[in-house]
C-alpha cells in the first residue's frame, strides 16, 4: 500500500508542479489546496493513473474548489460578480487537455465523475 501512496503523492508533486509552470500557481499557496490534495489520493489511492491522467484530476478538483470560493462569496453577497469566462476557464481547458492526452482516460473518467457533476452544478448555479 506504501508504494502505491509514494506513487501517487509523486504524481500529485508533479501536477503541482506542471500547475505552477503552466499558470505560474503554486500549489502550497491556494487555501483549498489540502483538501484538494486529500481528496486526489482518495480518488487514486491504490490505482495506477498516468501522470496526465493525475494533472488532469488535480486541475479539475482544484476548478471545483475554484467554483466552491465563487458560489460561496456569491451566497454571502448577491451582487458579487462571477467572471464571464468561466466556462472556457484556462484551468478548465487545461484540465480538459491533460485529460484528452492521457491513455486512461476511460479511467479518469470514472474517477472525476463526481468532480464533473459538481462543477457542473455550480456553473450552472453561478450562471
Amino acid at each position: 500500500m506504501t508504494e502505491h501512496m509514494t506513487e501517487a503523492q509523486e504524481q500529485w508533486d508533479k501536477a503541482c508542479q506542471v500547475l505552477d509552470e503552466e499558470f505560474q500557481l503554486s500549489a502550497s499557496e491556494l487555501p483549498t489546496i489540502e483538501t484538494a490534495k486529500a481528496l486526489f489520493l482518495q480518488l487514486v489511492g491504490r490505482r495506477e493513473i498516468t501522470q496526465e491522467a493525475a494533472n488532469a484530476l488535480m486541475y479539475s478538483l482544484y476548478f471545483s474548489g475554484y467554483l466552491s470560493a465563487l458560489f460561496a462569496f456569491k451566497q454571502q453577497s448577491p451582487d458579487f460578480e462571477v467572471p464571464d469566462y468561466l466556462h472556457t476557464h484556462p484551468m478548465l481547458e487545461a484540465s480538459n487537455r491533460w485529460a484528452q492526452l492521457a491513455i486512461d482516460g476511460y479511467f479518469l473518467e470514472q474517477l472525476a465523475q463526481p468532480i464533473i457533476r459538481d462543477s457542473k452544478a455550480l456553473l450552472d448555479a453561478l450562471n
